[in-house]
């Protein structure tokens, strides 16, 4: 493994899960700050080695992903995860630490630098089962921090929390990781939030697809580009008839997941004309901006 592994490489990868598989999935992240905008959890499961792919390799940081946990090259860091109730945050960091395959000491050393870097030291011996929902996920943070490891994959720890705390624990978690990479799984990235302006590259989903990527302000512009997803007998006739009427598509093999970028004068109810008098229906159609605001 080296800096200059890419965080995530995906080959042809099939991932099964509850909702709809992601398929085929080839991609190679560039950045070392990366956002990865609504992909199904189990992408996130399976890079932190806690699922396999069905198919297909998977690398995180140049290796197989369970190797790469087994040996400390990567900590995760869920939104939740259950942990025992009388635990602390310091608790859980120095397990984390110990885990990692530190020593005692080392390890405890570790958990106090990584509390006092996510602001919880008058918190850390709060027990987890008694501890707020920002408090919990600093010390979800804190506890991938405690490993040592070089780069982290975390989940998004600031939905359902006030805009200040969690312009606050973004902010901490930021300064925390100066020196190491991070690739952040998240619905959607705000480019004016300490995780925007800090992402360098943006990967975006939709319905399991990979539907678009490059940095966050440029994904944030393509207000043109539309994920498409049908239902009909002719998804290939209306793709071809979309590039008639001057729109660039990208299709899947099947023609039923689409990225559409439409030109001037076109408009979304002439998309969803098209689609009509392809006899094909329109499910999905979301604007590749959405995600990126």
């Amino acid at each position: 493994m080296t800096q200059s592994d890419p965080l995530l490489a995906a080959e042809a990868v099939r991932i099964d899960d509850h909702g709809p598989a992601l398929e085929q999935l080839t991609m190679t992240t560039t950045g070392a700050n990366v956002a990865i905008l609504g992909a199904p959890r189990a992408l996130f499961e399976a890079a932190c080695g806690l699922r396999d792919a069905t198919s297909g390799t998977l690398r995180v940081c140049g290796l197989p992903p369970r190797e790469a946990a087994r040996t400390a090259a990567i900590a995760s860091a869920p939104a939740s995860a259950k942990t025992p109730a009388r635990w602390t945050a310091l608790d859980l960091a120095i397990e984390n630490a110990r885990l990692a395959g530190h020593g005692r000491r080392e390890s405890a050393r570790l958990a106090a630098t990584a509390l006092e870097a996510m602001k919880l030291e008058p918190r850390g011996k709060t027990r987890l089962g008694d501890a707020s929902p920002s408090v919990a996920r600093a010390a979800m943070l804190a506890a991938a921090l405690a490993t040592g490891a070089p780069a982290l994959l975390v989940e998004d720890f600031t939905p359902g929390l006030p805009d200040g705390a969690a312009r606050a624990l973004a902010r901490s978690f930021v300064q925390a990781c100066r020196g190491r990479r991070w690739v952040l799984f998240a619905g959607r990235l705000a480019l004016s939030s300490p995780l925007g302006l800090e992402a360098d590259e943006a990967v975006l989903f939709s319905g399991g697809r990979l539907a678009g990527a490059g940095s966050p302000a440029e994904l944030a512009t393509r207000d043109r580009t539309f994920s498409v997803r049908t239902a009909g007998e002719s998804p290939l006739a209306f793709a071809d008839k979309l590039r008639e009427h001057g729109a660039q598509v990208d299709a899947d093999e099947t023609g039923r997941a689409l990225t559409v970028t439409i030109p001037e004068g076109f408009s979304t109810l002439e998309l969803v004309a098209l689609a009509r008098s392809s006899d094909v229906v329109v499910v999905e159609l979301l604007p590749l901006s959405g995600a990126v605001a």
